[in-house]
């Protein structure tokens, strides 16, 4: 009998043969549990779950798998597509090619990780490893990705040749910042492709001109891996270090004039210009990338920046980006091919800043909630700007004077590193003579569907440090320190420096300090990567509990949604952390600002 629709009976019609058409109304409802049973069984839930949520199934094979080598490591990456993203975490097998030619699951060893890029550390080097990757959900786990060869090797020469860009922030009496584009060749010499500085910037619409670089620049590697620099003009003193995943170079320097410090970061360019505002962006309840999926809401990261000029002190704050996009049509130098805005309609992606401190300005919440919004746009290249976001999108094609900073994203797309003039968000004013570099470190990538977590294991190691610190004096005179060396943390984290070289002359660091990790309790339940010491700074008393939770242990009040505005807020700690520091996505880079005898200082550690 064919399917017919189910019509209630009206009062006042025939009731012949009514019992020939309840049993047909019967039929039909059975018809219609059977269908739904089908439905069910074809791919709704398990037992116990919504039978009408959509279930995925086993993940998909992984795909994009790449491997790139280190000093006794291996960096991993792969993509999130072909029905991978799926997966709540993935398996990762490793095996020495010495005695075997190829990969599988029984003869590696395995480990389970959350994020789509990973490093295998402790390897040998000079000896090849083949890897191998596999989705996981609670279905079960994929078919395997392709098996993938490569062998660690040491620190030498042939890594620094390339393009690299860099940032750098001087302090002392030539305060300033200087940014561009270096490719160095086999033999160590120096081409610089683009010299930016704050001499010849004008912050009030985002233009440069011209300025002639250092000529005649050498890079090289001596015996104990460290970077020397020759021919750099005022450049002198200069101590460099590669961490070891061979991306990014840290430096020391001494401005010959007058005796004014600088650090200098600087990141490997990605072999393909292929970033955008996803890269950075949240992902709300629904994933955009894969609307099946729930999304993770606003993607996290902290960022650590200090000031050089009228201002020395350090500042760091948490923030949030959002899936939601302002739309607008930029002027028209940001479109065409290769700008900002190719096509010319603009994305760009709301920021919200949470916690932000600095030794003067102790964090208030309601500052953190009405003043400190702001939004990125991202280029093909990863050149990363960061626009006011207090006008109308009507009124925000003036792009130009929007712009409060310009920086650089990592070839892993976890870290942006950059430098600018001091512009103050909500009004555009300019503060005159005062400048800052900034480093900031994403705790997630939006693509991600199971969400890393951290603890003081995931921190502990030895790092290599270079350290940048000033402070004034009651002319307001500026007199600033650097220093390198070896940062040692360890997992219950006490943080010393076994080896260490200041610009003053010292050679040895008695210093000390804990750093503990205590997540902040946000709405959405998603931990920062930040560690602090939660000693005060105000009363040297130590606090048994981060300043996010009261004495006993409750979490104060989050201000973490807006429409909490017209609650009643709880107010957290008025002190700040002397020590906050960030891990990075890929746990390799740590970023620390901090007072000590060098003033307010800026400690970046790479493993």
């Amino acid at each position: 009998m064919p399917f017919q629709p189910l019509i209630p009976r009206v009062r006042g019609h025939r009731q012949r043969g009514g019992i020939v058409l309840k049993l047909r109304s019967v039929i039909q409802l059975l018809a219609l549990a059977a269908i739904l049973a089908g439905f069910c069984l074809s791919g709704c839930s398990v037992a116990g779950e919504d039978a009408w949520r959509y279930e995925p199934g086993i993940p998909g094979k992984v795909t994009g798998f790449t491997a790139k080598q280190g000093d006794q490591l291996v960096s991993l990456s792969w993509d999130t597509l072909d029905n991978a993203y799926t997966a709540t975490s993935y398996n990762v097998y490793y095996v020495a090619a010495t005695n075997t030619d190829a990969i599988t699951k029984t003869n590696s060893t395995k480990i389970n990780v959350t994020r789509s890029q990973t490093t295998i550390s402790g390897l040998t080097n000079g000896v090849t490893y083949y890897f191998m990757v596999t989705a996981q959900n609670r279905y079960g786990e994929s078919e395997a990705s392709i098996q993938v060869a490569e062998t660690p090797k040491p620190k030498s020469p042939a890594d620094l040749t390339g393009t690299w860009y860099f940032h750098t922030l001087v302090s002392g009496p030539s305060a300033k910042w200087e940014r561009g584009t270096i490719v160095i060749d086999d033999y160590g010499a120096v081409t610089f492709t683009e010299f930016l500085d704050s001499d010849h910037y004008n912050p009030a619409d985002d233009s440069s001109t011209a300025v002639t670089p250092p000529a005649d620049v050498n890079i090289t590697m001596q015996s104990d891996k460290s970077l020397a620099l020759s021919g750099s003009g005022a450049w002198v003193d200069f101590h460099g270090i590669m961490g070891s995943r061979k991306n990014m170079l840290l430096g020391n320097w001494t401005y010959s004039v007058d005796g004014s410090k600088a650090i200098t970061i600087f990141q490997k360019k990605r072999d393909t210009d292929d970033y955008d505002v996803w890269d950075v962006s949240g992902t709300g309840n629904q994933n955009p990338h894969y609307p099946e999926l729930a999304g993770n809401g606003p993607t996290r990261y902290a960022y650590h920046a200090l000031n050089s000029g009228a201002s020395v002190e350090w500042e760091y704050s948490n923030a949030r980006v959002g899936q939601q996009a302002q739309f607008w049509t930029p002027d028209a130098s940001l479109t065409g091919a290769g700008n900002l805005f190719p096509d010319g309609i603009g994305s760009i992606k709301d920021i919200i800043y949470w916690d932000y401190s600095t030794p003067t300005y102790k964090m208030t919440p309601m500052w953190d909630l009405m003043w400190k919004v702001t939004c990125f746009g991202v280029q093909p290249d990863g050149l990363v700007k960061e626009y006011d976001s207090y006008a109308e999108p009507s009124s925000r094609k003036d792009a130009k004077q929007n712009v409060i900073f310009t920086g650089r994203m990592t070839d892993d797309k976890t870290v942006i590193v950059g430098v600018s003039t001091k512009k103050e968000v909500k009004t555009g004013t300019i503060t005159p003579n005062q400048f800052y570099l900034r480093v900031l470190q994403f705790n997630f990538k939006p693509t991600d569907q199971a969400l890393p977590t951290y603890d003081l294991n995931d921190l502990a190691g030895t790092y290599l440090f270079h350290k940048i610190g000033a402070v004034k004096d009651s002319t307001g005179a500026s007199t600033a320190t650097w220093a390198y060396g070896k940062m040692q943390v360890t997992s219950a984290g006490v943080t010393t420096f076994p080896t260490y070289v200041d610009s003053k002359g010292a050679t040895s660091s008695a210093d000390t300090f804990t750093l503990a990790y205590y997540p902040d309790p946000g709405s959405d339940a998603h931990t920062w990567t930040t560690f602090a010491n939660f000693v005060s700074p105000d009363t040297g008393a130590a606090d048994a509990y981060s300043r996010y939770y009261d004495a006993n242990g409750q979490p104060y009040f989050s201000v973490y949604t807006w429409w909490n505005l017209t609650s009643s807020l709880t107010p957290m700690s008025t002190s700040y952390y002397n020590e906050h520091a960030t891990l990075s996505y890929n746990q390799d880079l740590v970023v620390m600002t901090r007072t000590d005898a060098s003033g307010h200082s800026f400690i970046i550690g790479l493993k």
